[in-house]
């Protein structure tokens, strides 16, 4: 009995915002998508990075479009408010084998920064100071894209990121020292792409 009182005290003392959050993948936008065959489809699109599919709703017809049908589509996200653009690259994101998947492009250029986002639910203190609850976060995956075609997964450590812009290295070390930039940040990272990719 006790447990299941501190169970409802726990859901009915949460913020609402806990309990009622949208995620850009579970939203439609406006939006437009070219296809792997060149016809080019305008209408609200909803995507899922995870199954790597988007639905396309044109004139209140919806159609799902795997990643191999894709070769880019473009939204507004109005929560953000911002267009975000999206292409369809080989990689291999479960074994070496490479399949059509779909990326976010943050920053192009010499080096272009790529990202997957996805829905992960984790554990976060309670702000009344008993235990801890699952919440879903947003959570992104970083990628680089070089000229020639190869995209390497981002593991978030400072090192790995000065390797890849290493004929930069002394020049991005200090504009991220001067302007306070985390390389484990989605926003200080597209600065800090945007900032090598200027002076390369």
């Amino acid at each position: 009995m006790k447990g299941r009182l501190f169970t409802f005290f726990l859901i009915v003392s949460c913020p609402i915002w806990l309990w009622a959050q949208q995620f850009p993948s579970e939203l439609w936008h406006e939006g437009m998508v070219v296809l792997a065959n060149e016809d080019t489809l305008v209408g609200k699109i909803k995507y899922d990075l995870t199954k790597n599919l988007i639905q396309v709703n044109v004139d209140n017809k919806i159609r799902a479009y795997g990643a191999k049908s894709i070769f880019y589509f473009r939204i507004y996200d109005e929560k953000s408010e911002t267009s975000r653009q999206f292409y369809v690259l080989p990689y291999g994101l479960v074994t070496s084998y490479k399949v059509p998947t779909i990326f976010e492009v943050l920053v192009e250029g010499n080096i272009t920064l790529l990202a997957r986002e996805y829905i992960d639910v984790r554990s976060v203190p309670n702000p009344y100071g008993m235990g801890s609850y699952p919440q879903e976060t947003l959570v992104y995956d970083f990628f680089f894209l070089d000229r020639k075609g190869n995209i390497t997964k981002y593991h978030m450590k400072r090192k790995e990121l000065l390797e890849v812009l290493h004929d930069k290295e002394k020049e991005v070390a200090e504009y991220m020292r001067q302007h306070n930039l985390r390389h484990n940040n989605r926003n200080d990272l597209v600065r800090i792409i945007a900032f090598y990719n200027a002076i390369i």
